[in-house]
């Protein structure tokens, strides 16, 4: 990994934290919660994933790959449902719940794997990594605008830090303050 990558990862990774670590309603707290040592485990994971992925050259379509790490999830999620006879509970769900997990199946799952391994299929898996670090930005939003949750500027903050974060690993950062510049 280059210096400008490394430096970029580490960014994003402060901006992560300072998402994180902000509670709805309250200020930055100095701690490591479990939120955020999940967001950098996921990141590496995928990280791990994507690096597979792209040096293994399946001569598949995105859309298969993704079918087939959809099934192997559930095949090895079923034991579990399963064991706690998870179908009990379908009949008690609600139609907002229905809702919520068709959207997950459909759009993170379906069309947000298939976006993934097409971007793997043009960029370098570190830089397409690198974008996990914008879902901690992304809940931020969605959860100001769908929960209502306050707006903390501490978590605004820690937004933009990340997307410097990425713009380094991505080589935009220049291209992202011309941008900025230009517009005034």
């Amino acid at each position: 990994m280059d210096v400008k990558k490394a430096i970029g990862m580490v960014v994003a990774i402060a901006g992560v934290f300072l998402v994180t670590t902000t509670r709805s309603g309250h200020s930055f707290e100095f701690v490591l919660n479990i939120g955020f040592i999940l967001m950098i485990l996921s990141t590496l994971n995928w990280a791990v994933y994507s690096i597979l992925l792209k040096r293994l050259q399946i001569p598949y379509p995105a859309l298969l790959v993704t079918c087939y790490m959809s099934l192997i999830g559930f095949m090895l999620t079923l034991p579990f449902i399963i064991r706690n006879k998870g179908w009990e509970s379908l009949p008690l769900l609600t139609q907002t719940e229905w809702a919520h997990l068709l959207f997950l199946a459909i759009f993170v799952s379906g069309i947000g794997y298939w976006y993934w391994g097409k971007a793997l299929e043009v960029l370098d898996a570190s830089k397409v990594s690198m974008f996990l670090y914008l879902e901690p930005l992304a809940t931020l939003i969605a959860a100001i605008f769908l929960l209502h949750e306050k707006f903390i500027l501490i978590s605004a903050i820690g937004g933009i830090i990340i997307i410097i974060g990425v713009a380094i690993v991505n080589g935009g950062l220049a291209r992202l303050l011309a941008s900025t510049i230009l517009k005034k």
